[in-house]
């Protein structure tokens, strides 16, 4: 008889991420079946489904992390950004709801505490010339406007061509920019800059 092969770590997360790719749930017996073999290998790596669960969605924020950092020729660092993560949500519908739209997503509170948050808020300022309160205003209303859009298409609501995005994207950014600015020449009765 031929040794059996053995089930890793890194087998149970990769299997379990095809599983919710698959918009199938994720419980032991689906995992078990999908990998071919009893449970007892699943609970040998883990100690329970929770921690399965909490290894899968730190892999699947690290893909997506490295997913907005991919670049995108002729378009600026800071719209790659916005682009790419509508993008996600197109091409990885069920790992975008794990991300943003799940009950997970909320214990996580992925919105505020992503460690890629800095990073976006730099990239504005640096991309837009503003300084960084200014930046964390426009990086909040872009975000609110790209997760909209992602939401809708992880949902299959709306399509939108990457072109259609690009002009979006570029034309909510201006008005937030001028508008931004437009508040900073508003003065008060003597002309002052608030």
């Amino acid at each position: 008889m031929p040794p059996k092969t053995k089930i890793t770590k890194q087998d149970i997360i990769d299997q379990a991420i095809e599983l919710i790719r698959e918009g199938q749930s994720l419980t032991a017996a689906t995992l078990s079946k999908a990998l071919k073999c009893s449970t007892q290998p699943i609970f040998w790596s883990f100690n329970n489904m929770e921690d399965v669960k909490q290894e899968v969605f730190k892999q699947v924020h690290q893909e997506f992390s490295n997913f907005l950092r991919l670049p995108i020729e002729g378009v600026s660092p800071y719209k790659e950004i916005g682009m790419r993560y509508i993008q996600f949500a197109r091409e990885e519908r069920e790992l975008f709801k794990l991300l943003f739209m799940s009950e997970r997503a909320q214990n996580e509170n992925i919105l505020l505490s992503d460690p890629n948050v800095p990073f976006l808020i730099d990239l504005v300022s640096k991309t837009k010339s503003v300084d960084e309160d200014k930046a964390k205003e426009v990086y909040k209303i872009m975000w609110l406007f790209s997760h909209g859009i992602a939401t809708m298409m992880a949902m299959k609501t709306i399509e939108l061509t990457d072109q259609e995005v690009d002009v979006m994207l570029d034309t909510v950014c201006a008005g937030i920019i001028e508008d931004r600015k437009s508040e900073d020449t508003k003065g008060d009765v003597n002309g002052n800059a608030y």
